[in-house]
């Protein structure tokens, strides 16, 4: 590209992104869609014709990747523009991967600049609607320290936490079993029978059975005396996590999942509405429910997919992209909307077969931090007053750079932390640019694959360790090891060219002149990496119990 050129893009920008008209901004996340389960993206067999018209219409990021393949870590990246393990929201060995109650006392930290801060600088109306998961409240219900409107966002409406199997069941609260499994309850009766020393017979007998119905609740509902503590029943799974928010007020518990896609999109479009008429800049984050398990759709789309309930699903999200398209197109302001779809990361078919979501060419998917399925996403945006459709663009972009982008669309320079992203604003219109830069992919807190793009347009991938996996590629428990006996770790790490073989199947020689100059090159970034993460990361705030279970009095318990 010339000179004028280039003058050329830089007026263009100047002009769109000027104070006076600064777009606006949807940001479109899906939970666990695969990156082959769209049309745009090779899928045939799913009709995704509104999906796919964001894609004639814009830019494809052919090399999109997740900064993480589990969504907590994954979400926090996305809003901050920076690594989880800096946060510490990312797990280790023997502590949860993720947050696993709505009224857990971790999060977002405080400390955290996202980019719905960055907008609301610049006098953006802000909303998010749809899943957080990245904490609530820490002292008080309502504080919101790590909720939406503590991190930015003047409204929310939504799931605190996530969709769980349990969401769709009617467990009952007495029943037992998994108190009867270990040996806790006999423990506890008998270090019980010296106080019948010290207490008369009928004292005695009701602290007995008050402490085996104690003893039961917690051993039957909670798994505190195993490996895995932070676990709960399918009971306590639904009553503690189901239930939406507006703002600070609980306005359903638990959540009825055929409506929940209706609701939250029609909540999306309100906000639309309410911002378009005060002729405002907005930013909207949409953070799908779909199409995380359980699935469930509204009626109008029970049956029609022929791919089962999780085709179905994908229909019901299609037509939700749809509803809000139509709101924009109808006040008139598409043309300088910034509309941006993703993934949190990659589907989850090895693990639950037709019930995830399926990875194209890419081997491994959902919680595999070692191979492409897990963190290649979709990418596509969307803005007609600057992106010419049909862009493509193939230098390796992911969902931490959404942030530094908004920064630069709206002029924001103000970084108090180190950024991890970088913007891809200029690559929306200069098709072909290719720059240098490494990216590393974490399990947890490990960093199990190092991809390195070079100015040449190459990319290449190192793994380090990996998962160890059955035969049809799915890895060997509910969702793939970052630590323990199951990982292989790679003393002669294998590289692949990415681009050339995205399959990940044919190895670069390591004696070869290109594996000695690449990984030359990703072990002085990784060491560079680590010593400057070391110095600056959070510990894990996954590790203190008191942090991750939840709190009675940031709990909502009633029905509503």
């Amino acid at each position: 590209m010339n000179i004028f050129s280039l003058a050329i893009v830089a007026l263009g920008i100047f002009t769109v992104c000027s104070s006076t008209n600064l777009p606006n901004i949807v940001l479109l996340v899906v939970d666990d869609l695969g990156i082959g389960d769209i049309g745009c993206y090779g899928n045939t067999t799913i009709p995704t014709p509104n999906i796919d018209s964001l894609c004639n219409a814009g830019a494809k990021l052919e090399h999109h990747l997740s900064s993480a393949t589990l969504c907590t870590p994954s979400r926090a990246a996305l809003l901050t523009g920076r690594y989880a393990k800096r946060m510490g929201m990312t797990g280790l060995d023997g502590i949860p991967p993720v947050l696993m109650y709505a009224a857990g006392r971790a999060g977002l930290p405080q400390n955290e600049t996202t980019f719905a801060k960055i907008a609301k600088s610049k006098g953006y109306t802000t909303g998010a609607v749809g899943k957080w998961h990245l904490g609530m409240n820490e002292h008080v219900w309502g504080d919101q320290l790590h909720g939406p409107l503590g991190h930015g966002f003047d409204y929310f409406y939504g799931l605190p936490f996530t969709l769980v199997d349990g969401f769709e069941m009617n467990s009952k609260l007495f029943k037992v079993k998994d108190c009867l499994d270990g040996t806790e309850l006999c423990f506890i009766l008998f270090c019980m029978i010296p106080l019948r020393f010290f207490v008369g017979r009928k004292t005695f007998f009701s602290c007995i059975v008050i402490t085996m119905l104690i003893s039961w609740f917690f051993l039957e509902h909670f798994f505190m005396t195993k490996s895995n503590w932070w676990q709960r029943s399918f009971f306590m799974e639904k009553f503690l996590n189901s239930f939406l928010m507006e703002n600070n007020e609980v306005v359903e518990k638990p959540i009825n999942l055929e409506t929940l896609a209706d609701k939250l999109i029609d909540k999306s479009v309100n906000f639309i509405e309410s911002a378009a008429a005060k002729s405002e800049p907005f930013l909207l984050y949409h953070a799908f429910a779909h199409v995380h398990t359980p699935l469930a759709t509204a009626p109008r789309h029970k049956g029609a997919s022929a791919h089962g309930v999780y085709g179905d699903t994908i229909l019901e999200l299609d037509h939700s992209v749809g509803k809000l398209l139509e709101a924009l197109d109808k006040h008139g302001i598409a043309e300088n909307t910034l509309v941006y779809f993703t993934s949190d990361h990659g589907g989850d078919h090895l693990q639950l077969g037709p019930l995830g979501g399926y990875n194209g060419v890419f081997r491994g998917g959902k919680s595999n931090g070692a191979l492409e399925g897990g963190m290649r996403v979709p990418g596509i945006v969307r803005w007609p007053a600057l992106v010419k459709p049909g862009v493509k663009v193939s230098q390796p972009t992911g969902l931490m750079d959404v942030l530094p982008t908004i920064a630069d669309i709206v002029g924001y320079q103000s970084f108090d932390n180190k950024l991890d992203g970088v913007s891809f604003l200029d690559l929306l219109t200069q098709n072909n640019k290719s720059f240098k830069r490494t990216i590393f992919h974490h399990c947890a807190s490990e960093i199990f694959a190092i991809r390195t793009a070079l100015d040449n347009g190459k990319v290449y991938k190192m793994i380090l360790q990996e998962p160890l996996l059955k035969m049809d590629g799915s890895c060997l428990g509910e969702m793939c090891d970052c630590y323990g006996p199951r990982i292989r770790v790679n003393q002669q790490p294998l590289l692949y060219d990415i681009v050339e073989d995205p399959t990940e199947s044919f190895e670069i020689e390591s004696s070869s002149e290109i594996y000695e100059k690449v990984s030359n090159v990703m072990r002085k970034d990784l060491h560079e990496f680590y010593t400057d993460i070391e110095a600056t990361k959070m510990p894990s705030q996954y590790g203190e119990m008191l942090r991750v279970m939840p709190m009675p009095w940031l709990q909502p318990f009633l029905d509503k």
